[in-house]
């Protein structure tokens, strides 16, 4: 099962559950449980197939508890499914007419916030259920995207990107960072600028250099790190004066229109309808993957990622 990603969320803890699904045996023990799926399967067969150092029982048991293997007569088998994303989900006319009716131009503020904040919520923030699946890839096939958030009350940085695309930006350095595992290649220039900063004091002074470039304060002069980590990241720009300017969206709480609200709760009742039917949970977070990915792809044509600031 090569090219396959997990999808998943847990009212349990899930910083345990990644850590077990990010083991290496995790991927050898699908794939041989996969390769199985039909036959009666015993500790003995997977003890003679997947060679390791660790202790491959207990690592099973982990994964019983967590409930992705089941355990049954002394027989092993997995318990969640493997889905492989359709070329192009049909999307209902109401829809794609509702959300050109909401897509403005000139408005990359409200396009970030309808698609990154408000969309995401009604897609998976409000979903109550957990679950956990995985998705086969080929090249043809629709992707499905990602959101990472790190950040406090003051600031959060926010990345929505294509699974497999893991772009530098400070939602996901700070997301990996917290895994303590070694960073991807692209992220070690940014490490090398700040290393392993605490994030509430990186944000006090990242909040520190936007308030001098809005005031156009920002010339040349001596550097500091945070001024350089955001230009590592393409938040700001220096142009050939030495003036720094932001570039990376700011999102703030302002509401929406009375006529934007109407359109968006009218958004809202046509997509629930498309899931509403779906009672397996993993089935429609799936459909909702897909569907968010069309979506976003129709504010965002030919782009892979966004990433913006809130406060």
């Amino acid at each position: 099962m090569e090219n396959t990603s997990y999808y998943f969320a847990s009212n349990k803890n899930e910083k345990k559950l990644e850590n077990v699904i990010s083991d290496p045996l995790f991927k050898k023990v699908v794939n041989y449980l996969s390769d199985y799926k039909n036959q009666e399967v015993i500790l003995r067969q997977i003890k003679a197939t997947i060679s390791t150092d660790h202790n491959l029982e207990l690592y099973l048991d982990k994964l019983i508890k967590h409930g992705l293997v089941e355990r049954k007569n002394r027989r092993y088998s997995l318990t969640f499914p493997v889905y492989s994303t359709e070329e192009k989900l049909q999307v209902p006319d109401s829809v794609t007419n509702l959300l050109q009716s909401l897509i403005q131009v000139n408005s990359s503020q409200l396009n970030y916030s309808i698609v990154g904040e408000w969309l995401w919520s009604l897609f998976f923030e409000e979903e109550q259920s957990s679950y956990f699946f995985g998705v086969q890839y080929s090249s043809k096939k629709l992707p499905l995207f990602r959101k990472k958030v790190a950040g406090n009350d003051a600031l959060q940085f926010v990345s929505i990107y294509q699974d497999g695309v893991i772009p530098l930006d400070l939602a996901n350095y700070f997301n990996l960072l917290s895994k303590r595992q070694a960073l991807p290649e692209q992220f070690k220039s940014l490490q090398t600028v700040i290393g392993d900063v605490d994030i509430n004091y990186f944000i006090g002074q990242v909040q520190k250099v936007l308030r001098s470039v809005k005031r156009n304060t920002s010339r040349v002069k001596k550097q500091n790190i945070f001024e350089k980590a955001l230009l590592a990241t393409n938040d700001l720009t220096r142009n050939t004066e030495g003036q720094l300017s932001l570039v990376t969206m700011c999102l703030d709480d302002s509401e929406p229109s009375r006529e934007r609200k109407m359109a968006l709760n009218q958004l809202k009742t046509e997509l629930a309808s498309l899931w509403g039917a779906i009672e397996d949970d993993n089935q429609r977070v799936f459909f909702k993957m897909q569907l968010y990915s069309v979506l976003f792809t129709s504010y965002f044509p030919n782009k892979k990622f966004i990433h913006y600031f809130k406060s």
